[in-house]
């Protein structure tokens, strides 16, 4: 298994919104696309993960949920 070079909280941050921007109620079809791609590498898919949380903390926050 490879590791990727893990992203910086603000690239996590970064990420995550520019994929509610571009992705709005898509972005958890967008998220999951990206964590079939990146099955077997354990960086990339704690990348994925925390990118996820902070897309719904986003989104929970932006629409008042």
């Amino acid at each position: 298994m490879k590791y990727a070079k893990r992203l910086s909280s603000r690239e996590i941050w970064t990420k995550a919104g520019m994929i509610l921007d571009q992705h709005g109620d898509g972005s958890a079809d967008y998220i999951i696309d990206q964590l079939d791609d990146a099955f077997g590498d354990m960086g990339a898919i704690e990348d994925w993960r925390r990118i996820a949380a902070a897309v719904d903390y986003i989104a929970g926050t932006k629409f008042g949920s």
